[in-house]
């Protein structure tokens, strides 16, 4: 079995990171950052369908960056290679840390790690892996394959100070070619899982608030434990609903998406006109105890996601709050839903969830280009992305297992 590090006491302030935009240095225009973050939310719609999981044997802040799959951040790594920095996407809909940044983990072509024993494959591979190899699968054929191992990481504190952390993470010695983004040396989890990045630095709450991911120039700031709430924004005008465990079995997912963060989507509505409940039937992802259906709130996707019944609520909602209908176009490398006449007004979309409403701006969904007014909203199991997320300040609370947001004009306004 796989096994965290055990965790110092973390300090009071916790730690803080900076989130960073994966197409910050492509000289891209806007139309093709659109076209972009949309070919990314397809694959990660399709990995998230069919994952797999297959096991063989205070407070802090980072900065957040927007990669082909998500934002990312880095993490300076001690290791024999002295100065190691990873560059990884920032994923709560993951619960392990790996990277194929530390070389030491790397065998040479003639090795298999299938033919021998734990203890000869780490070994072959030298220092600093231990004795458990493990897969990790996607759907399509992606994979990774390595070892779990040790190795300490240099946080930065509230305070401003450095502070050094063991945790387990994963040496890749083998991933498929486009399971990562180019820039990117591996993931960090931010799930509830015992392996991600929050459990083994021991904390119990974090935030983030992502900037605009069509300025890919922004960085955005991410925080764990004491000053999650404060440093996103005070304790002022947070708005929280329930985070809810899934049933994997029937919502046919592996185990490990118990870990994910899930919350009730009550209704949509837009101007004042609303779908109604919706029904739990018409959800792939469903709750374990009765309740609602359940979208998967993912900062690794990028845009909106709503189950086929939902999305048709979603047209009826826009038919009678817009007078426009949804048509699908089909364009250079898919398809998008489209109004077929431009609306005259452009009202927020309200997501209802239990005790909570969060409104997304016209410009958070609906996006004015060359194939006239078309969705940042796909069909599939319902996913709250990251491109609805932006300029908003989401803070998990996974001892009161809530979810927290509020809108900021910017996410500049909060503290790095």
């Amino acid at each position: 079995m796989v096994t965290a590090a055990v965790s110092e006491e973390a300090p009071p302030g916790g730690y803080q990171f900076e989130l960073i935009h994966v197409d910050a240095h492509g000289n891209f225009t806007r139309e093709e950052l659109i076209r972009r973050a949309l070919n990314r939310a397809r694959l990660r719609a399709a990995m998230l369908s069919a994952a797999e999981d297959k096991d063989v044997s205070g407070s802090f802040s980072v900065p957040v960056h927007y990669s082909p799959k998500t934002y990312m951040m880095e993490l300076n790594l001690d290791s024999t290679v002295s100065g190691t920095k990873m560059l990884a996407v920032a994923d709560t809909g993951s619960d392990l840390i790996w990277t194929n940044q530390l070389k030491e983990c790397i065998g040479n072509p003639s090795f298999t790690p299938t033919n021998v024993s734990c203890a000869e494959a780490c070994r072959a591979v030298h220092k600093q892996c231990t004795t458990c190899m493990f897969n990790k699968a996607y759907s399509g054929g992606k994979n990774m394959t390595g070892f779990t191992g040790n190795a300490t990481v240099a946080l930065t504190t509230a305070a401003g100070t450095t502070r050094k952390q063991e945790v387990s993470l994963a040496c890749a010695i083998e991933w498929s070619q486009k399971l990562l983004p180019a820039a990117a040396q591996g993931i960090v989890g931010l799930s509830q899982g015992p392996m991600s990045l929050v459990k083994q630095l021991g904390f119990t709450e974090f935030s983030y608030c992502l900037r605009d991911p069509l300025d890919s120039t922004l960085r955005s700031p991410l925080w764990f434990g004491g000053n999650a709430q404060s440093a996103a924004g005070g304790k002022d005008g947070w708005r929280t609903t329930a985070l809810v465990e899934i049933s994997t079995e029937s919502s046919q997912l592996p185990e490990w998406a118990k870990n994910d963060y899930y919350v009730e989507l009550d209704q949509i509505c837009i101007n004042g006109k609303c779908s109604g409940q919706l029904q739990q039937q018409d959800f792939r992802l469903r709750p374990s105890h009765g309740g609602k259906g359940l979208m998967l709130v993912d900062s690794g996707s990028t845009y909106m996601h709503l189950d086929p019944k939902i999305f048709e609520a979603l047209k009826r909602v826009m038919r009678e709050a817009l007078g426009v209908k949804v048509v699908t176009k089909v364009v250079t490398n898919g398809e998008m839903n489209c109004f077929d006449e431009a609306p005259t007004i452009e009202p927020d979309l309200v997501l209802k969830f239990p005790k909570a409403d969060m409104s997304i701006p016209w410009a958070s969904y609906v996006e004015k280009g060359e194939h006239g007014f078309c969705l940042y909203i796909l069909e599939g199991a319902s996913i709250l992305g990251n491109f609805q997320q932006h300029n908003v300040s989401m803070l998990y609370d996974l001892k009161k297992k809530e979810l927290s947001f509020k809108r900021v004009v910017d996410c500049s306004s909060t503290t790095l």
